[in-house]
């Protein structure tokens, strides 16, 4: 089995393509909802290929990390495209190198939903150590698909993701 780190650098180039489905479908019309009233200095956990930075709030300073070097560089290319603000760096969201409370909010969108169960417990606790008291983890996830259209996309990914 190959590790994550593998997996997410084999599909960086054809993620976006076999992600559309969902994308155009349901996740665009949220992404915006993640962000909303979020200021201040906010963690992206998660970045991969950058669809949440034109989302991003034009007063924020965002931070967004990856544990993938190819997909941080399709999310580069994003941010250069977008002519956006934020730093984008290579981070394994269970060892986060920020201090304690060093951001007002963080979000996560599609992460946890792909790291493993014995993962999820320590990058969860990660994302509150370095989140202020009090402030917002928002995580957008999901499940299999059940509808037909959407199982057929899904069953596609499968030998990218083995």
């Amino acid at each position: 089995m190959t590790s994550l780190l593998e997996r997410y650098q084999r599909i960086a180039p054809f993620y976006d393509l076999l992600d559309y489905p969902f994308e155009a479908g349901r996740y665009r019309a949220i992404r915006p909802l993640l962000f909303a009233g979020l200021s201040g200095r906010v963690l992206d956990a998660g970045v991969g290929t950058g669809r949440n930075i034109p989302f991003y709030p034009p007063d924020a300073e965002m931070v967004g990390i990856d544990q993938s070097p190819a997909m941080l560089a399709r999310a580069k290319r994003r941010r250069d495209e977008l002519g956006a603000r934020a730093e984008l760096r290579q981070m394994d969201v269970r060892q986060l190198a920020f201090p304690d409370a060093h951001f007002d909010a963080a979000v996560a969108t599609f992460l946890f939903c792909v790291l493993p169960e014995e993962m999820q417990v320590p990058a969860l606790r990660e994302l509150a150590r370095v989140v202020k008291p009090g402030g917002p983890i928002r995580i957008l996830e999901y499940t299999r698909p059940t509808g037909a259209a959407r199982s057929l996309s899904a069953r596609l990914w499968s030998p990218w993701m083995n």
